[in-house]
């Protein structure tokens, strides 16, 4: 989906790959990171926030909570993280990265209740009051008082499988006031998702009904008089779309691919300015017939937009060849390069789509000096941001 907007504005990457994988320094099977690009981009995403009056949590699942990615995010100016699980939480507590906001998407499980709260967020997001509940008792423990969202959710709000949950909009003032009568915690503000979403009929990004009741929500809770500062509205977020946010009345949001240049605004717009800065390396594996069949353990579309045409550019020319990918269900071993004519097998395999390395068997990678030519190639990590030692 990405790739030919790579080869236009960040070449250098693709070319990267390629040499890193020939020298032998970087295996198949790992997303390569630009630092110097997600640097710039993040230094786009922080000035646009500004303009707006917008908080930034920075959503690292994507690039699999690599480490080195996290701390240029933080040395570009975002300097908190929001952990859609507690798996999130622990890798940005390793990286060295601040804690913003824990507890969207995923709630914290029986027993995590004092890990969440020593991780210092900001907010904790709670579904129920039984797990305010137990927040604030481990918040009590702790000796502190800690800020939460309800996540709020109305009759026609629209949730991916999976996500729904909270509290309804019809008795939000009462859910909230028991909330903010239990100890050790105070309703601070109100999240839902998605909150924004891409539009292919339109090409562009537009609130959705959950946006809608987030914002009533926010609105009626500060009539019955509390102090609501974070009106969180997630998804699909980049610079491109903080005007319409801040317009409709978010206050945070958090952008992940926005920081890579991978939302479907970047397929709508070639305008946005932030460029891809993240790419899939693999290998060819071997051949069979007419086929090429190459290591996909990693591989992983977020197909926001639907099917499309998948392709990749293989060998040291980089020639682009269509990709079959392992259909919905069936275990990624491997990709085919269907008509792979010239293709031979340890061509390295170039990759560039919407990832969510989090769900995945792959590895992550940063690389410095893009630009300059001098690569300055960083550790091996997990999907969870851990080191690999090993060459799996």
């Amino acid at each position: 989906m990405f790739l030919r907007r790579l080869v236009r504005t960040n070449p250098r990457l693709a070319e990267a790959a390629v040499t890193l994988h020939r020298e032998g320094r970087l295996s198949a099977n790992t997303y390569l990171i630009d630092l110097d690009g997600l640097r710039a981009n993040t230094e786009i995403t922080v000035e646009a926030a500004r303009r707006h009056g917008l908080g930034l949590y920075v959503m690292s699942k994507q690039f699999g909570r690599n480490p080195d990615a996290l701390r240029t995010i933080a040395s570009a100016g975002l300097e908190r993280a929001v952990c859609v699980d507690l798996q999130d939480m622990e890798a940005v507590q390793r990286a060295g990265t601040r804690v913003g906001h824990v507890g969207h998407l995923v709630q914290p499980h029986l027993g995590a209740e004092d890990a969440v709260v020593a991780a210092g967020p900001e907010v904790v997001t709670v579904f129920t009051e039984e797990t305010a509940a137990r927040i604030g008792s481990a918040a009590a423990r702790a000796g502190r008082v800690q800020p939460v969202l309800l996540r709020v959710r109305g009759p026609e709000d629209r949730y991916y499988f999976g996500h729904a949950g909270g509290f309804p909009i019809g008795a939000v003032e009462e859910a909230a006031g028991r909330v903010e009568a239990l100890d050790g915690v105070t309703v601070t503000g109100v999240t839902n998702f998605p909150c924004m979403l891409a539009s292919a009929e339109t090409r562009t990004i537009e609130p959705t009904r959950n946006f809608a009741t987030l914002v009533e929500a926010a609105k009626r809770l500060r009539a019955a008089g509390f102090t609501i500062t974070q009106v969180n509205a997630p998804g699909t977020t980049s610079s491109g779309t903080f005007e319409r946010q801040a317009a409709y009345g978010a206050t945070h949001v958090e952008p992940g691919n926005g920081l890579h240049g991978t939302t479907p605004l970047h397929v709508f717009d070639d305008t946005q300015p932030e460029v891809p800065v993240i790419v899939y390396v693999s290998e060819v594996s071997h051949l069979d017939g007419g086929d090429a069949y190459v290591f996909a353990a990693g591989y992983y579309i977020d197909k926001v937009l639907g099917e499309y045409r998948l392709t990749a550019l293989v060998g040291p020319d980089l020639r682009e060849y269509e990709v079959e990918t392992a259909p919905d269900g069936a275990i990624h071993y491997y990709c085919a390069i269907k008509n792979a004519r010239g293709v031979r097998p340890g061509d390295t395999v170039v990759f560039c789509f919407r990832p969510q390395v989090f769900v995945t068997r792959g590895r992550t990678r940063a690389v410095a000096g893009i630009r300059s030519g001098d690569l300055d190639l960083r550790g091996s990590h997990d999907a969870e941001g851990r080191p690999i030692h090993g060459v799996a």
